[in-house]
């Protein structure tokens, strides 16, 4: 992975993902404390920001707040060429044959992106929502997407051989994953047993168009209601719906612009 050397756009990249986890606001004071940036030369970027509609600054507060800047260019990038709405229109079709939510999302990095949260049927709601990350090796789709990286290269990516746990159940070393994958490879299916939320198992797949494997997907059930009949009914579901996001990507393929790239 490669890091940014410009200081300065750094720092302000750093700026807007701090305010952005604070839904709440933050203070000026509290940014120079979180990112270690002097109020001096803090004080005329976020200025600068809050100029430019990046940031909100409450005066009455005295907190920023993210800016309508920001949900205009986000929302610029969701609705590219309207392919999410498209794929959102094929994951609403399993969700109504399932009851069950469906995630569709690209790989950042090493983290799971989601970018499609389908639910409008389901009987119970998870809590992941679009724009959210989690570790990928721990969620079923996260899996899939990591399945077309070598032995190797999972060991360079996570060279501790060990992985952050975020519950009970999620894989804890990269050896436990390496069989995972492989086995996904094989079969073409990735599955999560509440390794990224308690009491939650998913079946999933990746997408790949012309090779690459771009996206993944998965159907997301409450343990109690997930039986190896359901499981069947799913992978059907999920293949069929893979075949119809695969050609809306290609059809659009110029225009992706979604999955990162691990360097």
């Amino acid at each position: 992975m490669t890091e940014s050397t410009h200081r300065t756009t750094a720092r302000i990249l750093d700026i807007l993902e701090l305010v952005a986890e604070h839904p709440t606001g933050i203070t000026l004071a509290d940014i120079a404390r979180r990112l270690e940036i002097p109020k001096s030369s803090l004080h005329p970027l976020v200025t600068t920001l809050s100029a430019r509609k990046y940031l909100n600054y409450n005066h009455r507060e005295e907190q920023y707040y993210a800016g309508e800047s920001l949900f205009v260019y986000g929302n610029k990038f969701i609705n590219n060429v309207d392919i999410l709405e498209q794929i959102r229109s094929v994951l609403l079709s399993v969700n109504q044959k399932t009851n069950e939510t469906l995630y569709f999302g690209v790989l950042s990095d090493l983290d799971v992106l989601y970018l499609v949260k389908m639910d409008l049927f389901s009987q119970f709601r998870v809590i992941s929502n679009p724009g959210n990350k989690l570790p990928a090796y721990s969620t079923g789709y996260g899996k899939a997407l990591l399945s077309q990286f070598s032995k190797e290269q999972m060991e360079q990516f996570y060279p501790a051989g060990t992985l952050k746990p975020v519950t009970g159940k999620t894989i804890k070393t990269v050896a436990e994953l390496n069989g995972q994958l492989a086995e996904i490879r094989r079969t073409g299916f990735s599955y999560e047993n509440g390794e990224s939320t308690d009491g939650i198992q998913c079946v999933a797949t990746a997408i790949d168009v012309d090779g690459a494997i771009l996206a993944g997907m998965s159907i997301a059930v409450p343990e109690f209601r997930y039986t190896q009949e359901r499981e069947a009914l799913f992978k059907t579901l999920l293949l069929d719906a893979k075949a119809q996001i695969r050609k809306i990507i290609s059809e659009h393929r110029n225009h992706w612009i979604y999955s990162g790239e691990l360097v």
